[in-house]
């Protein structure tokens, strides 16, 4: 596994620079069918790391900072600015790069339809817009989790659209179309407020429609949770699975993943 200690420290930065509060997450990769209580804030710190294609040395740090607010107790809204670090040498069809840059901002809202405690089955809506200079994003997904005893599942189906330049400054625009799919098992550890979970996700990138030819990857791994009465954090380490081979085709599919997300309430 090839990356550089700077990157270690960077996500590392992130497990001992804050100490507030926040409402728990359990999955760095799934989310669960909740929503902020009417009138309450969430700031959430999101750093992660992708590392190592098939040849050369590829570093990508992506960083996401969340402001999250309950408009109603079933209905929460959140603004995102997400900026990347960028260090590539020597990867096959990759231009070498190196680069810090603010990408885009984000606008998500999600709405409750049911609870996962006290319902059948926790059901909520999401939808989510990204605008960058060349690039624009619509995301919608379907959300579901139940809570039974100590042992929390979710599942996420994820509909992706971009719009982006052909090449920097072209005049012509073409659309890309993302399915993905993610799901988690989590289990509540004697030690209190810890939980360890299994997740997987899987990413289907169509070029132009959603009939055309694509890539598809595939990812698995554990993550750790400690959720305190006032913050949370939640690390979480994956592997691209070799089903039909590894795919690094695309830009942010790589072999490994660590994401840590830590959040506060106020």
């Amino acid at each position: 596994m090839r990356f550089s200690m700077g990157m270690v420290v960077a996500v590392a930065v992130f497990g001992w620079a804050w100490d507030a509060s926040a409402d728990e997450r359990k999955f760095n990769y799934s989310y669960e069918a909740k929503t902020l209580p009417k009138g309450s804030w969430e700031f959430e710190q999101w750093a992660t790391l992708k590392m190592e294609k098939d040849a050369g040395d590829y570093n990508r740090l992506d960083f996401r900072e969340e402001f999250e607010y309950g408009v109603t107790d079933k209905l929460t809204m959140a603004v995102y600015l997400n900026s990347e670090y960028l260090a590539v040498r020597s990867v096959p069809g990759e231009t070498d790069d190196h680069h810090f840059l603010f990408e885009s901002v984000s606008n998500e809202w999600k709405y409750k339809i049911s609870d996962p405690s006290t319902d059948l089955i926790g059901f909520l809506i999401y939808g989510e817009v990204t605008l960058a200079h060349e690039e624009y994003e619509l995301e919608a997904k379907l959300i579901f989790s139940k809570h039974v005893g100590p042992l929390t599942f979710a599942y996420n189906f994820v509909y992706e659209a971009e719009l982006e330049r052909d090449a920097p400054a072209s005049p012509e625009w073409r659309w890309a179309h993302i399915i993905e799919n993610s799901a988690g098992v989590s289990v509540d550890l004697p030690l209190h407020g810890v939980s360890a979970a299994v997740e997987a996700r899987s990413e289907m990138h169509f070029e132009r429609s959603l009939t055309g030819a694509h890539n598809s990857a595939y990812w698995v791994g554990p993550n750790v949770h400690y959720g305190a009465a006032t913050w949370w954090a939640t690390l979480s380490f994956l592997r691209q699975m070799n089903i039909n081979g590894l795919d690094f085709s695309e830009g942010a599919y790589t072999k490994y993943e660590v994401r840590l997300v830590f959040g506060i309430n106020f």
